[in-house]
Formats: structure tokens, sequence, C-alpha cells
């Protein structure tokens, strides 16, 4: 409990050296970038203890012993943690605005997993094609929850420019950069939820069976959405809302997979 308490007052440090940055942004005020290494130092001690305080759920997952939604939501959160840290320190700056939304997910999922109880929901075989499946999975989910995260910032940014309500920082990124940015990253999702679905087709015995159905077709459909979204950008050239509404639904198709079931089976 005592790391958990340590991740999240360190995220609480990150999310104070950035937000009063972008809220003047947002004010239209000039504002100035952070000092970037005291905040990388504790966006890493917050990822560090954050994965240390799940050393037993790593251990679980490598064992093939049981795990508990909170858990796996913990895990999607410190992967996306990690993911967007490591973009920002190599100098993705379509990032800043994000990074406060990525946060505050990291640290409501440590709350959740540290001090509610949860039931046990899924039995992992101990074999190593199930963990490169749920490994794929993991991986999977953080990159299309960061794709959104994108799609949103893409809108916001887009909406500000036609209504004149934003000024010029250096902040803010340039809006075909974060489009470009979010493409690359739909792409990597929608293969990561490629391997998947193949690998849980070869893996899982039962992938197709009536405890696992719900999964593997909503799966199934969110990956045909995001394939319809990349695809209709390349060819019709999409932008805008329409790619926010295809983003935000293939989203909650793939959370309706990846926790429905799970969700239900707590109720």
């Amino acid at each position: 409990m005592l790391l958990a308490f340590v991740s999240i007052f360190a995220y609480l440090i990150s999310l104070l050296l950035i937000t009063p940055m972008l809220l003047k942004v947002q004010a239209g005020e000039h504002a100035t970038k952070p000092n970037k290494t005291l905040f990388f130092l504790t966006a890493l001690f917050a990822i560090v203890f954050h994965l240390i305080s799940l050393n037993t759920v790593l251990i679980n997952l490598i064992d093939g012993r049981n795990f508990t939604l909170m858990e796996i939501g913990s895990l999607v959160s410190v992967i996306v943690a990690i993911l967007a840290t490591l973009a920002m320190l190599f100098k993705v700056n379509t990032l800043w605005f994000l990074l406060p939304i990525v946060y505050c997910f990291a640290i409501i999922n440590i709350i959740v997993a540290t001090f509610l109880p949860g039931h046990i929901v899924q039995h992992l075989a101990q074999n190593l094609g199930l963990l490169i499946h749920i490994g794929l999975a993991l991986f999977a989910y953080a990159v299309c929850f960061m794709a959104m995260l994108y799609a949103l910032q893409l809108t916001w940014i887009d909406y500000n420019l036609k209504h004149n309500r934003m000024a010029f920082s250096p902040i803010i990124p340039p809006l075909m950069t974060v489009e470009r940015h979010f493409f690359r990253l739909m792409l990597s999702g929608e293969i990561l939820l490629t391997l998947t679905l193949i690998s849980g087709a070869i893996y899982l015995a039962d992938f197709f069976a009536e405890k696992n159905i719900q999964k593997a077709i909503f799966s199934l459909i969110a990956w045909l959405v995001f394939g319809i979204l990349l695809i209709g950008h390349k060819t019709l050239y999409w932008r805008g809302k329409r790619v926010l509404i295809y983003t935000i639904s293939g989203m909650i198709l793939l959370t309706i997979a990846y926790f429905g079931s799970r969700a239900m089976f707590m109720l």
C-alpha cells in the first residue's frame, strides 16, 4: 500500500508541474514549458513505483494465476503512462495536453486496484501462447486508448482554431502533426489488435465458446471500425468529427470486449 501512495504522490507532482502551463495556454496567455528534467524524474519515479506496486499482479500474470478487473485496469494504465512518458522523452511534443489525462487515469486505477476489493474473474492457463495473447491484448488496448486521446486533442485544437480561441504558443502542436501522430498510433493499435485476435484464435481453444463469444465479437467489430477509419482516411481523406466518432466508437466496443464480461460477472 505504501508503494501505491508513493506512486500517486509522484504522479500528482508531475501533474502540478505541467497543469499550470496548460491552463495558461487554454486561457490564451503566454506559457513556457516546465522543467523537463524535473518532470521526467517525477514521472519516472511514479511509473517505477506503480510497477513495483503491481509486482504481485505481474508474478500472477507470468505464473498463469488469477487476476482481477481492477488489476487489469491498473496494468493498462501503467502501460499507457510508460508509452506517453517515453514519447515525451523522445520529443513527441504533441502529448503535453494528454499527459494530465494519462496520469489521472493511472492514479484512479491505482486507487481502485489498491483500496477496492476485487473478485477473481479469470483463470489463466499456464502456457506461453496465452501469455503472448494477453500481452498483445494489453498493449493493443493501451495504444488504442492513446489514439483516442489524440483524436480528442485533434478535435479540441481544430475547434479552437476555427473559433479563434487559441493564441499562438510553442506548447501547442501543429494540427497536421497531431493528425499524423494519431494515424500512426491508430495503425499501430490496429496491427496489435490484429495480432491479438490471431493469437486468441490460435492459443485459446474456447475462443469462440459461449463464455468468450462476447469478447471475440466485440473485439472483431472494434477491429473492423478501426480498419474502416484507416481505409477511409487513406482513400477518402476522412478528417474531423468523423475520425473522432469512429475512434470513440471503436474504443467503446473494445472496452466492452475487454471488460464487459468481467463487469457483468462482478454484478
